[in-house]
């Protein structure tokens, strides 16, 4: 009885811990690809998605839209269509859709976000660079979304 417990234990472990350095191997991936992105002053969210992902365009677009209502000028939201961009998923290291990508004003990887972005959590995370900072003192002007189509 408790060899079988000890081995669910070591495999739930194993499986922890080959997860978590995937997450590593992804953020390293990520951080590499952003710093081939031109820095343009502004924060960013990279949303990658396909023309056949329903949570993409049910939930974690529309929750951009709900944020861009306040953070105008203040952040880029690039949506890349992985179907059509696959060497910039492949770069960023996405491996599932919707994914959203968080970079500060210098390009650095904030967050990694897969599976649907909640705007309580990317407000969080854009609010912890200067993008944020300046949104919170009450800075609000127009929004930049642009359909990524490089």
């Amino acid at each position: 009885m408790w060899e079988r417990i000890l081995m669910a234990a070591l495999i739930v472990g194993a499986g922890v811990l080959a997860y978590r350095l995937f997450l590593q191997v992804q953020r390293r991936r990520a951080a590499r690809g952003s710093l081939a992105r031109a820095a343009t002053g502004r924060s960013a969210v990279l949303v990658f998605t396909s023309p056949t992902c329903a949570s993409c365009k049910l939930q974690q677009l529309p929750i951009l839209e709900r944020i861009l209502v306040d953070w105008r000028d203040k952040i880029e939201v690039e949506i890349i269509d992985v179907t059509e961009r696959p060497e910039v998923a492949t770069r960023y290291g996405v491996w599932s859709l919707p994914t959203t990508i968080v970079l500060d004003e210098q390009r650095t990887v904030i967050a990694i976000n897969q599976g649907v972005a909640h705007e309580r959590k990317l407000r969080e995370q854009l609010g912890s660079t200067s993008a944020g900072e300046s949104a919170q003192a009450g800075e609000w002007a127009s929004s930049h979304l642009r359909a990524s189509a490089n």
